[in-house]
């Protein structure tokens, strides 16, 4: 084994954060199909669709989405400026993409730190869904989770370069 123990605990417990992301979005996605289906043949049979099946289907086609930013950091699919590499000589590269993942560490920081004061604000002002009259700062959490998450993984980049996984190339 190479690496070290923090690296190997960071390693897994990357892995089963992620795992658990793809779940809630698959499902989240399984209930966004699942509600739609349901309110076009409740349309078809009964001439009427499911009370809020179609608003339903954005909060949970919204967290799914939310949640593919995680998913995509893990993966290495996330957008950069490529033409940078370009500009400094390749010995440098391992360099700048460590200061590229705490840059990238620290932006989400920000964006999380900015989501969470959102969050609270409509939890402070009891902001409500106006069709289901439920509390929206709940369905909000998926914000600050996503860059905090991200920032989490960025930074363990940073530490251990080989937590980094292979950037995935667009054609």
């Amino acid at each position: 084994m190479h690496g070290s123990l923090g690296e190997a605990f960071l390693r897994r417990a990357l892995r089963w954060l992620f795992r658990a992301e793809v779940v809630v979005t698959c499902a989240a996605l399984l209930l966004v199909a699942g509600s739609l289906f349901a309110d076009v043949v409740a349309r078809e049979i009964f001439g009427r669709g499911i009370f809020g099946a179609q608003k339903f289907a954005v909060y949970c086609n919204a967290i799914a989405g939310l949640l593919g930013f995680a998913v995509v950091v893990h993966l290495g699919g996330h957008l950069r400026v490529s033409i940078v590499d370009q500009l400094f000589p390749d010995a440098w590269h391992p360099s700048m993409v460590r200061l590229g993942d705490l840059v990238s560490c620290g932006l989400c920081v920000l964006l999380g730190i900015y989501a969470a004061r959102y969050v609270l604000s409509t939890m402070r002002l009891g902001e409500t869904d106006q069709l289901f009259f439920t509390k929206l700062w709940p369905m909000q959490l998926v914000l600050p989770y996503i860059f905090f998450s991200s920032a989490m993984r960025y930074l363990s980049f940073a530490a251990y370069p080989a937590l980094r996984p292979a950037e995935i190339e667009n054609p």
